[in-house]
């Protein structure tokens, strides 16, 4: 033990008096902070700079024009992407983006196509719609990365080019919903104004005719009944001319609301082509998968989230659509209608088997199993059953649906045309029997004559009359039509906002990290430790001279005397490095004391390995420290998840010190959980016990076997 001391207070003595030996020694301290440090502020905020990346964009949208209205979405792209400064957007002309993209001027380049506009709403003009196309191009050769941020700048525009869409149809027909709505509610009152004469008039019918009857039945009394027809006569008369008029107006304004129901069916069937092509997708997607080994699990697993999410966003609008039309269904009880709900209800439950059994696969790889082939094809088979429901819904929806919904919304005009026939048949009518009760004045045979003119006459306009004042009765006596204006009122911008985006995520960031750099501090940290221990037993040596006085000093002395000069020199490492990352470099740690014993804990462990490594074996143990490191860096976990490497660096990641010392410094910069933090620190425990063993027990005879070969390979003149 006294030679252990003895050996490291001469190695302190020998640093201190030796001016450049102490300069070496503190060049050797600070040297591998650098390293670190410059690495960390390099990565500090990489995405923060996007706007630097030069994406070529072109148009040559050509525009559309439909029901009378201009429209170039290209244009439109162009200027939002002027506002965008996520990315260094560059308007150029089709010949320059291709050649700046080929000669690395662009990273990528995005091309709006000339029918772009003219496909964007073929859905509305045509019978089959065709998918407005952006080009992407991009030059893979430059840079690793730069190509994956463009890709999802352009997968971000689809998107919004997307929600536009469906927002801006939406908010369309959903406003003349409204509108109609509106105009409905407005005119109730005249509506119903107009039910309650004619139900009067109805009721009044029977005096009418008992009337009739009286003067017809005796001459004597004739005189009298004639005088109290008159009075009836005029009465109504004039309330037919007063409801007519109304009569009229109400029906130009029903006819107008009429006619805009007519723009619900495109919005209908655009949800249904924008989940079939959700669907298309997933079944794309899918099919892509069969291409991946098995052993992939990790592409195979992100392809089926991305394909569940699809299928989530499908059943989300058929849920949607499906509650819509019982709600309206309801009210109308239309068979055509609650067939197509049945058929909508038969989509959403073979998507939501789909969604099942994609999740199950999720399921099977996380753990840990393989998804095979034939699972992936029943998959791609329940895609494309989802996929001709849906066709078939498309195909018929012209010809069968969209009629039953506004033939069943104009049965209003209906009674509306009927009413106002009723009441200009009755006009025609009054004038007749008012001219036969003036002829009764005349005379007992004009009179009874008359008479017989008007008791014919009589049962049909009162036919009539009751007719279709069942029809009024049964509207309003119940609450249907509020039922209707209800649903036709409500917020037309909410509710397109809604259909455009209907899915918000809400994001709960546990340990948080607020920059990138501070998130890789604890890899770049560690790797600093290991190659600063590694160029301290690169330049000094091992090897441990003998005192003047003959003291015989042996291995295990030897060991750890020069050990504990390693150790020191690493501990200081370790504090620079850990302090300089906090008041230099400003990273974020939540637990600074924890983060800088830890760092001197993780040298002290790197120091023991290292150096027993190379005391032991020498050159052969320098070049294991090499193969340790290039090993740690790809397969510590360090950069990238380690789930998203080869099998052969996954299985080789729970032996190497990097993976416990990068999770130990993870949990001081992140937020301390106990039990990972003891865990972490138990592992680099046992390779600093497994070091002390090899160096306690192996270095003396190795050391011996090992002399020959070294004294051989320096007669070589390689080495000193």
């Amino acid at each position: 033990m006294k030679s252990i001391f003895k050996i490291y207070k001469r190695d302190i003595r020998n640093i201190y008096t030796n001016y450049v030996a102490l300069i070496i020694i503190l060049a050797l301290t600070i040297l591998p902070s650098l390293y670190a440090w410059f690495n960390i502020k390099a990565s500090w905020d990489p995405y923060g700079n996007t706007k630097n990346l030069s994406v070529a964009v072109v148009n040559l949208d050509e525009g559309s024009e439909f029901r009378n209205v201009k429209i170039n979405v290209g244009n439109d792209m162009i200027k939002k992407l002027k506002d965008n400064q996520s990315i260094g957007w560059k308007f150029v002309s089709q010949s320059e983006a291709q050649n700046g993209v080929k000669t690395g001027k662009y990273y990528a380049s995005i091309t709006i196509t000339k029918d772009f506009s003219e496909n964007l709403i073929s859905i509305a003009k045509k019978d089959t719609p065709k998918k407005a196309e952006l080009i992407y191009a991009v030059n893979e050769k430059i840079n690793a990365i730069a190509p994956k941020i463009t890709q999802k700048g352009i997968t971000s525009l689809q998107e919004e080019i997307t929600r536009s869409f469906i927002q801006t149809c939406s908010d369309t027909v959903l406003s003349y919903i409204n509108q109609f709505g509106v105009d409905l509610e407005h005119i109730k009152p005249q509506l119903q104004g107009i039910i309650d004469i004619i139900l009067d008039i109805d009721n009044k019918m029977p005096e009418v005719g008992r009337d009739i009857d009286n003067a017809y039945a005796g001459s004597l009394v004739l005189q009298q009944y004639v005088q109290n027809v008159q009075k009836n006569v005029p009465v109504i008369s004039d309330t037919l001319n007063k409801t007519t008029d109304i009569a009229k107006t109400s029906n130009e304004v029903i006819g107008k609301a009429t006619n805009s129901l007519q723009t619900i069916s495109p919005v209908i069937k655009a949800d249904l082509a924008l989940i079939k092509s959700s669907t298309d997708t997933a079944k794309a997607l899918l099919n892509g998968a069969k291409s991946f080994e098995a052993s992939d699990s990790g592409k195979i697993r992100e392809v089926l989230a991305t394909v569940s999410s699809r299928y989530s966003d499908g059943i989300e609008r058929l849920s949607r659509g499906i509650s819509l039309l019982q709600s309206i269904n309801k009210t109308l009880n239309n068979n055509v209608i609650a067939n197509f709900i049945g058929q909508l209800q038969s989509t959403k439950n073979q998507m939501t088997n789909q969604k099942a059994y994609v999740d199950s696969m999720i399921s099977s790889i996380d753990y840990g199993k393989q998804v095979l082939p034939e699972n992936i094809d029943a998959a791609i088979d329940g895609a494309n059953k989802v996929s001709d429901l849906t066709g078939n819904m498309i195909n018929n929806f012209d010809s069968v649906t969209a009629p039953a919904i506004e033939s069943t919304m104009k049965n209003f005009a209906g009674i509306s045309n009927n009413t106002l026939q009723l009441l200009q048949n009755a006009q025609q009518n009054i004038p007749l029997v008012d001219s036969l009760l003036q002829g009764v004045k005349t005379g007992t045979d004009i009179g009874v004559k008359g008479l017989k003119e008007v008791k014919d006459k009589f049962p049909t306009v009162q036919n009539d009359i009751h007719s279709n004042a069942d029809k009024l009765r049964s509207l309003s006596g119940d609450k249907k039509f509020d039922e209707i204006v209800r649903i036709l009122k409500r917020d037309a911008k909410a509710e397109s906002d809604f259909l455009s985006d209907p899915v918000e995520i809400k994001q709960d960031r546990i340990f948080p990290i607020p920059n990138y750099g501070s998130a890789m501090a604890p890899f770049y940290t560690i790797l600093a430790l290991w190659v600063g221990a590694f160029i301290l037993l690169s330049l000094l040596s091992v090897e441990v001279k003998s005192f003047d006085d003959g003291l015989e000093i042996k291995a295990g002395d030897q060991f750890f005397g020069r050990y504990l000069t390693f150790v020191t020199i690493g501990i200081m490492q370790a504090f620079v490095v850990t302090m300089g990352n906090l008041f230099l470099l400003k990273t974020y740690v939540s637990a600074p004391f924890i983060y800088v014993l830890y760092g001197i804990y993780v040298s002290i462990i790197f120091s023991m390995i290292i150096y027993t490594l190379v005391s032991v074996f020498g050159n052969v143990g320098k070049a294991l420290v090499m193969i340790g490191l290039v090993l740690q860096v790809s397969a510590s976990g360090g950069t990238f998840p380690i789930e998203l490497t080869p099998s052969f660096f996954r299985y080789i990641n729970p032996l190497l010190p990097f993976t416990y010392a990068i999770g130990g410094m993870r949990e001081a910069v992140g937020g301390i959980l106990r039990n990972v933090l003891i865990h972490n620190m138990t592992i680099l425990s046992l390779y600093f016990i497994a070091s002390i063993l090899i160096g306690i027990f192996l270095k003396e005879k190795v050391n011996k076997i090992g002399k020959k070969f070294v004294h051989q390979f320096k007669e070589s003149g390689l080495v000193e």
